[in-house]
């Protein structure tokens, strides 16, 4: 159901996990075990999502960000502290602060207009929640079920992914999803992405790829199709341009969007040095 006090929709899915999707945008997910619960990323920060969490589970939570950008990452103020890799600390402080919140929203006027509101209140809250390490074979047990933690740099540099141990489901937050995405500024190489990409896919077996947006299971299929993308990529070697480019099937999705020159580490190598 959709609440008018957050505009966070609510979905239960299999097992004890909810899918908190805010404004039709970001996805993230409540995993409840017989003793605590988690929360796998924070939202973009304009809905109270701790109220939301709250209303669903009184049991002790732990907040999981899967990388540092602000649609992820900005819900952490409604929280006392949230665990992060350390690769996307610095970005992920940045942030959770109200100008990057704020400049990450507006660039996205969609969900303003169709949602007629107003991030002023939200962006006024400027806590600043303590970022707490999260690295590669970290787990957290839930009581029934442990959450565990996989480095598969791509995205960002620290971007992790969780599996569910009760379910077999993996939440790749935005590393993999229907547009796999690695041309923003500091995303990460074709070829480094493939790695945490091929052991996403073995990680998978007969557990669902949960994603960070649009709907929340992702088919394998998919995913199975932008790594031969990539690997034809890497094959292929590097353009010189640094002007980003899509690989996409007939549809629209799955797609991978990348920059030429960031092919492989080389490529990356002669960038930094510019």
């Amino acid at each position: 159901m959709r609440s008018r006090r957050t505009d966070i929709t609510v979905e239960p899915l299999d097992h004890g996990i909810w899918r908190l999707n805010e404004y039709d945008f970001v996805n993230c997910f409540l995993v409840e075990g017989t003793e605590k619960a988690c929360l796998i990323d924070a939202g973009a920060g304009v809905a109270d999502m701790a109220a939301v969490v709250k209303s669903i589970t009184d049991k002790p939570l732990t907040v999981l960000i899967t990388h540092a950008h602000a649609d992820h990452i900005g819900g952490a103020v409604w929280f006392p502290e949230v665990y992060i890799h350390p690769l996307d600390r610095r970005s992920g402080r940045s942030c959770t602060r109200a100008y990057q919140r704020a400049y990450f929203l507006y660039s996205h006027p969609y969900k303003r207009k169709s949602h007629r509101v107003s991030y002023a209140a939200s962006l006024q809250k400027d806590h600043r929640p303590a970022l707490k390490d999260l690295n590669e074979g970290d787990t957290f047990d839930l009581g029934g079920r442990v959450i565990e933690t996989y480095l598969t740099p791509g995205h960002t540099p620290g971007s992790v992914t969780f599996r569910d141990s009760l379910t077999g489901d993996l939440f790749t937050g935005d590393n993999v999803t229907p547009m796999v995405t690695l041309h923003f500024p500091r995303g990460e190489t074709v070829q480094t992405w493939l790695g945490g990409a091929k052991r996403t896919l073995a990680l998978a077996g007969e557990g669902c790829l949960r994603v960070g947006h649009g709907n929340d299971a992702m088919p394998k299929e998919w995913l199975a199709a932008v790594i031969g993308w990539a690997e034809e990529l890497v094959l292929k070697g590097n353009g010189n341009s640094r002007k980003a480019r899509t690989v996409r099937g007939e549809k629209k999705f799955p797609c991978l969007v990348y920059r030429q020159n960031r092919v492989t580490g080389a490529s990356r190598a002669k960038e930094q040095k510019r």
